[in-house]
């Protein structure tokens, strides 16, 4: 019989991993991809962003790239382009929980009315052996439900022969179809289906449904074998539709049979549409069925009209179903769960780790929201615990990785609350750092202190005619700042007028300094191309490891030209992101929203003249400031004999007794050599100084 054959092709089937070899143009984008890695991790975005592209160009399916381009528009300042591809990530099936983390946070801070459901992400808890957790009562499992009333797990065990109920705890307390002597009533049991105070269960080899009382006595059985039209041929999946129907997936003869509760015929439907169908559910006045063979899912009514099908382009193998709410949840054998949103159509990959389950086949979710999976070809069951908004608590975003000193690896990291704002005096203690799954035992964040013992000030102070009248309180404050810089600060100074001029680094000058900006004449009626000296001005302190900020001295006026290249969303989201403060002394209030957002967004601070006294001391704070970005040090696992190998990095951040808890993933290759920038400290040799 052809359902037989199906059945054989079943249980034997183990899905190896690929074997074929990559194509040119993958291993081309790899090396791409690695190259991107390198600028990006030296802070070179825009040449990331080339890079990350080409390798896309090469592989569009290069899911890294692609997280690390929108990690690279972001870090540059252009937050449209990283949501952009953050989004399309997770249409990919690269939807995991940072990075709907990582939108939602960018969907909260340019008040965008959406975000992604946090009810979604998991992790995988543990996985559920049928022999040893189960004491050989569940091996190859298929079909699965939960029993809300009872909080159960009723699950169809084609080996053993019995649909088995087991607790919360994982204990197994009950096998329907059991007989005397471990006879079972069963040849081989499938789909099952709970209505009141019955279950209803197929079994596939015998074509029957049996009907039993929760407390497993068996009331009666129904099905002929054969392919009439009132016949089954290896039912599977069932539904009890609130209108008190049984829909039967008759997997062998490719359709859906109808029968009433007391299993009379009412009618079939599918023929023709539907190839080797596996499961079925339904809501309201719809049901979705399993279209395995055709690859997608399809949408009927409850009189058997075809009302779409979905899934053709991502789905390779659906089988089981299961829906809660309005999301349908679906189990591709080759791939892993799906889940659809049935108002949206939204349809995306659950990014959890099932390498384990040999043949996905079957799902069903708990009250707590935790999703058991059942592996057709063992005696395995995955369980996957929901993040419920854990990592949603706070933010943690991994800046930059240094080798230059590997294995003795840095760390730049941010770290703040759920309104955007930085989180101060964070400890080693609440910081764990794992690689390769396996916990670093030592971390230390001293350096992000030992280093901002110096300071460098980039100043931008505006020359156009505008500010002409204020050089007697800009003399004043900026003589008070430099005369309480040290001879080891560093600084240096643009002059912006219709054009822009800059000192290049040098030791903080107090005479030196004053004497080069009042050279400098006034021009043009307001400062050109200003958003593109602070633009530069925060590439210029990204490799710094110091305590650095931008202060910018101007009138207040801006023209069509000041923020014509680089507008101001663009360069607050490049300094925000990179930890770049950045403080506005405005002589006048005149775009006064423009300045304080800028200084606000970026955690400095906005001043006029009103605010002398503060101004004055305006050194001294930006010394004592607390850091808006950590530097993290650690032993790594030393794997210099893996050269190219991809090493998984994960950061866990936690706080105030684990209530607030944030996570970053990402990794690095094992360095062949240092990647250095003509501009990069090497942070070894800085320390050596201290």
């Amino acid at each position: 019989m052809k359902k037989g054959l199906f059945l054989l092709s079943i249980i034997f089937l183990v899905i190896p991993l690929s074997s074929h070899p990559q194509s040119i143009s993958t291993i081309m984008a790899q090396d791409v991809f690695k190259t991107g890695l390198m600028r990006f991790n030296n802070r070179e975005y825009q040449a990331a962003i080339q890079l990350f592209n080409k390798s896309l160009g090469l592989d569009p399916m290069n899911l890294q790239a692609r997280y690390y381009l929108g990690y690279s528009y972001l870090n540059a300042g252009y937050t449209k382009n990283a949501m952009e591809e953050w989004e399309n990530l997770i249409k990919l099936g690269g939807g995991t929980p940072q990075v709907k983390q990582k939108l939602n946070n960018l969907y909260f801070q340019n008040a965008i009315d959406k975000s992604y459901d946090y009810s979604e992400p998991y992790i995988l808890w543990k996985v559920y052996d049928g022999i040893i957790d189960g004491r050989h009562q569940i091996i190859r499992p298929s079909f699965m439900i939960y029993d809300e009333q009872r909080n159960t797990i009723l699950i169809s065990s084609i080996t053993t022969k019995y649909v088995v109920e087991m607790d919360a705890d994982g204990n197994v307390f009950q096998q329907f179809g059991r007989q005397l002597g471990d006879f079972s009533a069963f040849e081989a049991p499938t789909g099952i289906a709970l209505y009141q105070d019955k279950l209803y269960a197929a079994d596939y080899k015998a074509d029957k449904i049996f009907v039993f009382d929760r407390n497993g006595g068996m009331i009666g059985k129904f099905g002929v074998s054969g392919y009439g039209d009132t016949n089954l041929a290896g039912p599977m999946g069932l539904y009890v539709s609130p209108d008190e129907y049984l829909f039967i997936v008759d997997n062998g003869n490719d359709r859906i049979q109808k029968f009433d509760l007391d299993g009379k015929w009412i009618q079939n439907f599918g023929k023709g549409m539907l190839n080797r169908p596996t499961d079925i559910v339904g809501t309201g006045d719809y049901l979705y069925i399993s279209d395995s063979f055709n690859k997608r899912i399809v949408k009927f009514d409850l009189f058997g009209n075809m009302i779409e099908s979905f899934g053709d382009q991502i789905l390779q193998e659906p089988r089981g179903l299961c829906l809660k709410g309005n999301f349908l949840y679906i189990v591709d054998s080759r791939q892993g769960i799906f889940i659809y949103n049935i108002e949206t159509k939204n349809m995306e990959k659950l990014g959890i780790d099932q390498d384990q389950l040999l043949f996905p086949f079957d799902t069903c979710i708990d009250a707590k929201n935790f999703i058991y999976e059942s592996d057709f070809n063992s005696q395995y069951i995955g369980i996957f615990s929901p993040l419920q908004l854990r990592y949603a608590n706070i933010g943690v975003k991994v800046n930059q990785i240094w080798l230059q000193s590997y294995p003795h690896n840095f760390i730049h990291l941010r770290i703040w609350d759920k309104e955007g704002n930085p989180i101060y005096d964070i400890s080693d203690e609440n910081i764990l750092v794992y690689e390769e799954d396996e916990l670093i035992p030592f971390v230390r964040l001293g350096t992000t202190h030992e280093y901002r013992k110096n300071m460098y000030i980039k100043f931008i102070i505006d020359k156009s005619i505008s500010m002409e009248p204020y050089v007697p309180e800009f003399k004043e404050i900026f003589d008070a700042f430099l005369a309480k810089m040290s001879g080891s600060d560093w600084m240096d100074i643009s002059l912006i007028n219709s054009g822009t001029e800059n000192s290049g680094r040098i030791d903080a000058n107090q005479l030196w300094s004053m004497d080069y900006t009042l050279k400098k004449p006034f021009e043009n009626p307001y400062p050109a191309q200003l958003g593109t000296a602070i633009y530069n001005s925060v590439t210029g302190l990204l490799n710094i490891n110091r305590n650095k900020a931008i202060l910018l001295f101007v009138s207040g006026e801006i023209g069509d030209q000041s923020f014509s290249v680089y507008d101001e969303e663009v360069i607050l989201t490049y300094a925000r992101e990179n930890a770049i403060p950045i403080y506005i002394i405005a002589m006048t209030d005149k775009n006064k929203e423009v300045f304080k957002e800028l200084a606000d967004q970026t955690f400095g601070k906005y001043y006029t003249l009103k605010d002398m006294k503060s101004i004055l001391n305006l050194h001294d704070e930006i010394q004592n400031s607390k850091p808006l970005e950590y530097i993290l040090s650690y032993e790594g696992l030393n794997l210099k004999g893996l050269k190219n190998f991809w090493v998984n990095l994960h950061i866990v951040v936690k706080l105030k007794f684990d209530s607030m808890i944030g996570v970053d993933d990402l990794g690095y290759f094992v360095p062949e050599t240092a990647f250095l920038s003509k501009d990069k400290i090497n942070m070894d040799e800085e320390l050596k100084d201290k």
